[in-house]
């Protein structure tokens, strides 16, 4: 049996790469109360568990190398100048097959998840994205791509 914290940590790292995709390749301004909703601050001025929490998301998914940021904000409340790592974008990007056969991109998958709330398959989608990411670094054969024709100019006297 999973524990909170495990089903929160899933739900904002899909907030995240969903915010970061929209913005990208553009600096953004990652808040703790954009995705916990209002910080609770205790008497000592200590964020509450779950915003405590989200925020240290923030933290290792730049340590794991998918997204970056410029710094943080004061009291732990979000980071400034947060953008997704190319391994992020690649492997957002990526395509993925539902077990119906449906197949889309691991990002389209995550939208459409946090619209119907479908809370299960953004847990799938977060585990895919990380089992991917442990296996970046593994030697991968280049396809073959088309070529498109060259292109040719013109010019309006008929000479080239």
């Amino acid at each position: 049996m999973k524990t909170t914290h495990v089903d929160d940590f899933h739900y904002c790292c899909a907030e995240v790469f969903c915010a970061l995709y929209a913005a990208f390749p553009l600096p953004y301004l990652l808040l703790v109360e954009d995705i916990t909703g209002p910080i609770q601050w205790d008497l000592t001025g200590l964020p509450d568990r779950r915003s405590q929490a989200c925020f240290e998301t923030f933290l290792w998914l730049a340590e794991h190398d998918l997204l970056r940021f410029r710094t943080l904000e004061p009291r732990n409340t979000g980071i400034e100048g947060a953008a997704l790592t190319q391994k992020a974008f690649v492997l957002l990007t990526g395509q993925i097959t539902w077990s119906s056969g449906e197949a889309m991109s691991r990002i389209q998958a995550l939208l459409e998840a946090r619209r119907n709330r479908a809370y299960g398959d953004i847990e799938s989608l977060i585990n895919d994205i990380f089992r991917t990411n442990l296996q970046w670094s593994a030697p991968v054969t280049s396809k073959t791509l088309p070529k498109a024709a060259p292109f040719s100019s013109v010019s309006e006297d008929g000479d080239d």
